[in-house]
């Protein structure tokens, strides 16, 4: 009974762990701007992560748009921003690193 409890909560712990980790490339990036901009920038870079990632990546981060900051253009330009960078990240971080994954063909 002990160990079925342990490891219960084991489980639990290491997902919850596993679950605020974003990919390490992404910690170094810290947006300038006010801090309307910084939280669009975080909600646009989860939800770029969803969208490229798996399953694992959807069910971390999903999709997240403030409808409150609607009429905010500070959280909706760095929201866009932080889609595109996280999303376009992801992407390049999973080529097979050919020169033909980022598009300059076979030539080099």
């Amino acid at each position: 009974m002990y160990t079925s409890v342990m490891k219960r909560f084991l489980l639990i712990a290491g997902l919850l762990l596993v679950s605020g980790c974003r990919p390490f490339w992404i910690n170094f990036v810290s947006p300038p701007g006010p801090p309307e901009y910084q939280l669009g920038w975080e909600d646009g870079c989860d939800s770029g992560l969803s969208s490229e990632g798996g399953w694992d990546y959807k069910l971390m981060y999903g999709f997240k748009k403030r409808p409150e900051m609607s009429a905010n253009d500070q959280y909706k330009q760095g929201w866009n921003e932080g889609f595109t960078y996280c999303r376009y990240s992801l992407a390049s971080s999973k080529g097979g690193g050919s020169w033909e994954d980022i598009g300059l063909g076979n030539g080099f």
